[in-house]
């Protein structure tokens, strides 16, 4: 019995033999359902509620560890310009109040742009 995910890298579907390698796992790990957390591959979850969850395939697996690595660079040299760590220190000092309150508020900001 298998069952199936989405490759979260081209957007195809894929039969799965019971286990898949998430993005940061070393080894692939057992799949469960969503609905009742037992394995996949064992019983009948024709009543549980079905997600598709995405994990990339073993064929595109290396192309989503390399665009995880350029994004970690990417966002690691804009928080270098922002001045992150140093912000998030200051912020992380500051007692209560206004200055604590703006300041985060810029790193959410920036966050989220």
């Amino acid at each position: 019995m298998s069952h199936r995910h989405l490759c979260d890298v081209t957007g195809h579907l894929w039969d799965c033999n019971g286990s898949a390698q998430r993005l940061g796992d070393k080894e692939p790990t057992v799949c469960t359902c969503h609905g009742c957390r037992a394995p996949l591959e064992q019983g009948d979850h024709s009543r549980c509620r079905n997600l598709v969850e995405l994990v990339a395939c073993p064929e595109h697996r290396d192309e989503q560890l390399r665009r995880r690595q350029e994004a970690e660079r990417a966002f690691g040299q804009r928080a270098a310009e922002f001045g992150f760590d140093e912000k998030w220190a200051t912020v992380m000092a500051k007692p209560v109040g206004p200055e604590k309150d703006a300041l985060a508020e810029e790193i959410v900001e920036w966050l989220f742009r």
